[in-house]
């Protein structure tokens, strides 16, 4: 057994300089306290505990509670352990923590790690420890996971009042639910993340309705009376996370706001997304690549406008294989031909839009190992020193908070950053970013919007004004809160672009209008990019990468205003 001694308002470790590299130095003076364990091992580990005051007095753990909280060294799942404490001498300062097997379920240093003490729902004070687990190369054990026992706790007690349902179950499901209530508002306190909680129970609950429904544990009305309380008791909770978040957004805007923002006059990246390949929509024929010398065509007109570009890669199922439909030899010969002409290569981007139900016929973890195994191939096939890697693009049925497949996301993405590649998701807008695995938000090397909102319904009346007023209106105090979460992260407009069409300022996502407001001067696209150049919105971006360039090629004030803003003109 290991024994930790902390004094209370003496012991101290200096802050962490980067707070989104989170890297905790135990290297410094006072900061003594470390436990080593094998992997796999369980309540085998245990670790004794002394807490003093600053006056070497023993401090008093009466009334008190202790959790054991980390981040696993896979700085993805979290452990959150409220149960395997043994409070020893509570006058005298003294406990047991016995860790649980989750604890060690992956090798190499934890993120952080340390005890909380809480007293009447309240945290006084955190005890940080250097927390180390070794491999163990000889026997495999746990797959890794969120380890989270006041949420386990409480499902435990849910399924126990299905499996004992009597005539008290209304009575016994509005305990439940203060409970959860309860756990919920303690959790929130503490500032622990309850949004990924509350995803992980809708998930355990649909589990548990098809148990129910399976085994004929209840009558169709308490059936009916169970999944009504429970959807209106997690409805609520998700209705005050978002009030909560809505808070959060004006409080994060005010705060940005307060001291100003430092990004105004910093010239911004363009790039643009090369569709080299055209797509068969019947998916019989899948990608054609476009010949060499039409994408060279295409590479004399862009290279003067942009910076970079970013290459599109299509992933599909044809011939009941996952393949990557491009031909790579041209990309190649492409790659080399743009960077001859002054071009970065700003980002590998994988596009794959195969169905839920297509992916389950598949198989999810062959489809997901296919989909790696592409990813390898292109980058093995063009290797390009320092090119991100732009994933699942905008399928946040695959990447959502509350996906099942969110996991096997970020197993892809672990891969790819363990190998050191930058990896990124384009996700499908601001909010969508926000709704994502808040893992996968930590993964990513960059924020990655594509950006299509609604603008304006006034068609041919619609003004630059128009265009800034409604970019702003639908980008800046989102962006503001994301730049406050993640202030380090670039945040990239990874789809920027429009149809030259009037109507299309109603609907920028769409590829199809009525010709009665067709633009063949390119006005549309011009004043949409200049909107964005003129927008308080673009100061908190790092880059744009257009999209629908071949319509801003049609506008020859568009490609005057990029040439000037390449030139550094405007």
């Amino acid at each position: 057994m290991q024994t930790l001694t902390y004094t209370i308002g003496k012991d101290r470790r200096a802050l962490v300089k980067d707070i989104q590299n989170f890297t905790i130095d135990f290297n410094d003076q006072g900061v003594n306290n470390w436990v080593q364990a094998r992997q796999y091992e369980r309540s085998m580990r245990q670790v004794f505990v002394n807490v003093k005051n600053e006056d070497d007095s023993s401090f008093d753990l009466t009334g008190c509670n202790v959790w054991f909280e980390g981040v696993l060294p896979d700085k993805t799942h979290k452990i959150l352990d409220a149960k395997h404490a043994v409070i020893l001498d509570a006058q005298n300062g003294q406990f047991r923590f016995d860790m649980p097997a989750q604890a060690f379920a992956v090798a190499g240093s934890y993120v952080q790690a340390f005890f909380r003490i809480v007293r009447d729902g309240q945290s006084i004070t955190t005890l940080e420890f250097d927390l180390e687990v070794l491999a163990d190369k000889v026997i495999s054990g746990l797959i890794p996971s969120d380890y989270i026992t006041p949420f386990d706790d409480l499902y435990d007690q849910l399924e126990q009042i299905v499996n004992n349902a009597d005539g008290k179950l209304q009575d016994k499901l509005t305990e439940w639910n203060q409970k959860l209530q309860n756990l919920f508002d303690t959790l929130n306190k503490m500032g622990t993340d309850t949004q990924t909680l509350l995803q992980t129970l809708q998930n355990r609950i649909a589990e548990l309705e098809e148990k129910i429904k399976q085994d004929g544990l209840f009558t169709q009305a308490e059936a009916d009376t169970f999944k009504q309380t429970i959807t209106n008791q997690v409805k609520a909770l998700t209705d005050q996370l978002t009030n909560s978040l809505g808070q959060k957004i004006d409080a994060a805007v005010a705060e940005v706001k307060s001291y100003g923002l430092t990004t105004t006059n910093i010239r911004k990246q363009i790039s643009y997304n090369g569709y080299w390949s055209n797509l068969d929509q019947s998916h019989s024929g899948g990608v054609y690549t476009s010949s060499l010398d039409s994408i060279k065509n295409e590479i004399d007109q862009m290279a003067p406008l942009v910076d970079g570009v970013t290459l599109l890669f299509h992933q599909y199922i044809t011939g009941g294989k996952l393949v990557v439909l491009e031909d790579l030899d041209t990309f190649k010969q492409a790659i080399d031909y743009a960077k001859s002409k002054g071009l970065i290569i700003a980002g590998y981007k994988f596009h794959c839009t195969t169905s839920i139900d297509d992916i389950k016929s598949y198989g999810v973890s062959e489809f997901f190992a296919d989909y790696k195994a592409n990813v390898d191939e292109v980058t093995s096939t063009l290797p390009e020193a320092g090119v991100p890697l732009i994933l699942f693009n905008e399928r946040g049925d695959l990447y959502g908070a509350t996906s099942p497949y969110a996991g096997n996301v970020r197993s892809v993405m672990q891969d790819l950053v363990s190998a050191t590649f930058k990896v990124d998701i384009s996700f499908q807008s601001l909010q969508d970013f926000i709704s994502a695995d808040p893992h996968v938000q930590d993964i990513v090397d960059a924020i990655m919007i594509n950006s299509y909102e609604r603008i304006s319904d006034k068609n041919f009346e619609t003004t630059l004004p128009d265009v800034i007023t409604g970019i702003d209106g639908n980008f800046y105090n989102l962006a503001l809160y994301i730049h406050s979460l993640y202030p380090h992260k670039p945040l990239v407009m990874s789809e920027f672009g429009i149809k030259n069409n009037w109507a299309a300022f109603d609907e920028p996502w769409s590829w199809e209008f009525s010709s009665v407001y067709d633009d063949p001067a390119g006005t549309v696209s011009y004043l949409y990019l200049r909107g964005l150049m003129q927008s308080e919105t673009i100061k908190l971006f790092d880059g744009v990468w257009l999209w629908f360039y071949a319509d801003l090629l049609q506008s020859e004030a568009g490609k005057d205003y990029l040439r000037a803003y390449k030139k550094g003109v405007i």
